[in-house]
Formats: structure tokens, C-alpha cells, sequence
């Protein structure tokens, strides 16, 4: 997410930089918008199902479902 890495080192903060002055930009323009942020390597991601500090393959025995269930997801297949 751009808006919370604003203090990441050159030159990497400049794309940070660019891409919330775009988001400011359509904010003011009142268009309706949706941003969806990679905050994770989908492919590592994904591949565990999510389970946080059990490596790449999940557990056969159980899976911790995070959050309520209300929460809008998309995935990206790499």
C-alpha cells in the first residue's frame, strides 16, 4: 500500500510517491474506485493457504481461518 510506505528509501519511495498522487487524484475527482494492494507474494501466499509461520504447504490437520468472513478478497493468479 502505498500510502503507508511513504517513508521507504530512494528510489523505491518515488514509485510510493507517484502512485498516492494518483489515488489523490481520482479521491477528488469523486470516481468511484476500488484499490487492491499486494501486500503479499500471492504465489507464497496462496500456496500455504495463508498460514502465517508454517512455511509453504499447510497443515493436514487444521487451517486458522483469519478475520469475520465479511471481508471483500481478490486473488491474483500469477
Amino acid at each position: 500500500d502505498p500510502d503507508r510506505h511513504a517513508d521507504a528509501m530512494e528510489p523505491v519511495n518515488q514509485v510510493f510517491v507517484d502512485k498516492s498522487k494518483v489515488r489523490r487524484v481520482i479521491e477528488a475527482a469523486n470516481i468511484p474506485y476500488t484499490y487492491i494492494s499486494a501486500n503479499c507474494f500471492a504465489r507464497i501466499f496462496l500456496g500455504g493457504l495463508g498460514q502465517f509461520g508454517q512455511g509453504y504447504i499447510p497443515s493436514r490437520e487444521t487451517i486458522a481461518l483469519y478475520g469475520d468472513g465479511n471481508a471483500k478478497v481478490i486473488w491474483v493468479d500469477e
